[in-house]
């Protein structure tokens, strides 16, 4: 322990200032009356102040300087490197700033001072908001990285001081851990008792070694016990099939319609809890039909019957999903005439991943069983390939067409004019096809970047942060309009992944004006400049990523010319390739 380093504490028990006693015992300890720090600030502010409290603390701060400690802690770690900061203080949860620990190296420190004025204002209702204002940044994004402000001022992340989970929000011992804040208020379960005994018998270190293992485990045995439900739900009766009304619903519609005398040629089948194959299908095809697995012979029963009614001339299965091939094996049983065809969105790099590839290899089944007519790929290569084994394959290319309100939102969104190069990455799972972590490590190596990342893991938090990459995010998906407005209001998104057919993502981010890099997976801009400015020869390459960036952002407006022209004659292209695909 440092010498002579003022600590004060307060609202304390007698079993932690025994702590603290053995614990500073070189340090300048002082037990305050908090009673007393009342009375000398009724002048200055308040009481009916929502951060009346805060402000005693940092009043007290302010006149006398050194740490101030308001409750228990347990320090697990020393802090001495801390005390060569100007100022320190942590949040407590994701977004949320505590003042349990506060550190002033000098009396007056202006930065106290600051926070004292702004709460004498009685403009926030937070301590968050009064940071937020003074670091010129939003903090309920933090997303737990190590704020540095003010040259030597920093906002330590939640797990350097309140680890304990206490919110159930998904904290994490980590080798960052200095102490533990116990809150007297809320009591520790079963877990997390246990969770700190292992911690103060192992340490910090190896105490997050073994929860990430036990939590790599715990995610493995889900993702089997999530294939064995899905294989049992094809074997057992279940009461009602997930979404079948939204199915049948519609299916009615288009029979009042054809009443009507509307013309209904096809249908086109697709998952609307699948985002990317819904706004894939949308965008190529009309009269879509929504439905999601179906188990019951008996909902089979009432779709097929449906379909027979409303007297389609072909049905196509835009991927596929548990329970359609009964559909399609009915169909082709009740109605030989009828046109069958398939339309996958996914590529043979899938074969790792069980589901995706056990619902391919069923339509290439059903193909040679007769049943499926056709199969279409948005994925050039694989048309190839099917033609060259015999199978009867279509190419099918996608495309962008937003409608006239989206495009008006997206000619609103605004960009932040604060000196930082923006980078966006969405759909950012962690998966190996994704090729995540090394698109952060690519934004790293840019001066005064911010990645925004959605869905925002934690493990990719913690990669920026070792990386003194700012990263904000959320993890919840976003739905299209809202990507579409978010990517706009970036300068570079990056989508440089292992494996896809024919990504939606890439043109989306390009039709809102923002730059794309993009991994060298699909037929997108093959032989063309926007293919040197934009493609990714070697995804996994953390340089070739950083100078296409380079690249784009030094011929944007040139990228955006050319990409005008592209998408012309792409739009023609795919227009074509529908009307060809539904005259096979």
């Amino acid at each position: 322990m440092v010498d002579n380093i003022k600590i004060s504490y307060f609202n304390c028990t007698d079993k932690f200032k025994k702590k603290y006693l053995e614990y500073f015992k070189s340090a300048n300890l002082v037990d305050v009356n908090f009673d007393t720090l009342i009375s000398n600030v009724k002048n200055e502010v308040k009481e009916s102040n929502k951060l009346f409290r805060d402000y005693i603390i940092f009043k007290y701060l302010y006149d006398n300087g050194g740490m101030v400690l308001d409750g228990n802690f347990e320090f697990i770690k020393t802090i001495n490197s801390f005390f060569n900061n100007d100022f320190f203080i942590g949040f407590y949860d994701d977004k949320d700033i505590a003042t349990n620990i506060v550190w002033a190296k000098e009396k007056n420190n202006k930065i106290v001072k600051e926070v004292l004025d702004i709460i004498k204002q009685e403009k926030y209702d937070n301590i968050t908001d009064v940071f937020s204002e003074i670091t010129k940044k939003d903090l309920h994004n933090n997303y737990n990285y190590v704020l540095k402000f003010d040259e030597n001022s920093f906002i330590y992340p939640y797990d350097y001081f309140y680890p304990i989970d206490y919110e159930k929000i998904g904290k994490a011992y980590t080798s960052n851990i200095k102490a533990l804040f116990f809150d007297n208020n809320k009591k520790l379960g079963f877990r997390q008792r246990n969770k700190l005994k292992t911690l103060r018998r192992i340490g910090p270190t190896a105490c997050e070694y073994l929860f990430t293992t036990l939590r790599r485990f715990r995610y493995s045995v889900g993702h089997k016990k999530y294939i064995f439900m899905q294989n049992l739900k094809r074997k057992i009766s279940v009461k009602k099939d997930a979404g079948i009304e939204e199915t049948i619903n519609t299916l009615d519609k288009y029979l009042e319609a054809k009443k009507n005398g509307q013309d209904i040629e096809y249908l086109i089948i697709h998952n609307p809890n699948w985002l990317g194959v819904t706004s894939a299908t949308k965008e190529l095809f009309e009269n879509l039909l929504p439905m999601q697995e179906v188990f019951l012979n008996s909902n089979v029963d009432t779709i097929v019957n449906k379909i027979i009614e409303l007297d389609v001339s072909q049905v196509i299965f835009s991927a596929f999903n548990y329970g359609w091939d009964k559909i399609a094996i009915k169909l082709r049983e009740k109605c030989p005439k009828i046109k069958l065809k398939s339309f996958w969105h996914g590529s043979h790099s899938q074969v790792i991943e069980e589901i995706n590839w056990g619902t391919n290899l069923m339509v290439i089944n059903l193909h040679k069983a007769g049943v499926i007519d056709v199969m279409g790929t948005c994925k050039a290569s694989l048309v190839n390939f099917y033609n060259s084994q015999g199978y009867k394959s279509a190419f099918i290319k996608n495309t962008v067409r937003l409608t006239d309100d989206v495009k008006e939102k997206i000619a609103k969104a605004e960009r932040k004019n604060d000196g930082k190069l923006k980078f966006g990455l969405y759909s950012a799972s962690t998966d190996w096809r994704k090729n995540t972590f090394n698109q952060v490590m690519a934004a790293s190596s840019f001066e005064n970047a911010e990645l925004e990342v959605v869905p925002l893991k934690y493990e990719l938090k913690k990669l920026a942060y070792y990386n003194e990459l700012e990263i904000v995010g959320s993890n919840t998906h976003l739905k299209r309009e809202d990507l579409l407005v978010r990517m706009a209001q970036r300068d570079v998104v990056l989508y440089v992944t292992f494996s896809e057919c024919a990504p939606m993502l890439p043109i989306e981010a390009l039709e809102a004006g923002t730059l794309c890099i993009m991994g060298h997976n699909h037929h997108y801009f093959q032989g063309t400049k926007l293919h040197d400015y934009l493609v990714v020869e070697r995804e996994d390459d953390l340089n070739a990523i950083k100078e296409k960036i380079k690249i784009a952002l030094d011929h944007k407006d040139e990228i955006m010319q050319l990409y005008k022209e592209w998408k012309e004659q792409n739009d023609k292209e795919s227009t074509q390739s529908v009307i060809d695909f539904l005259n096979m």
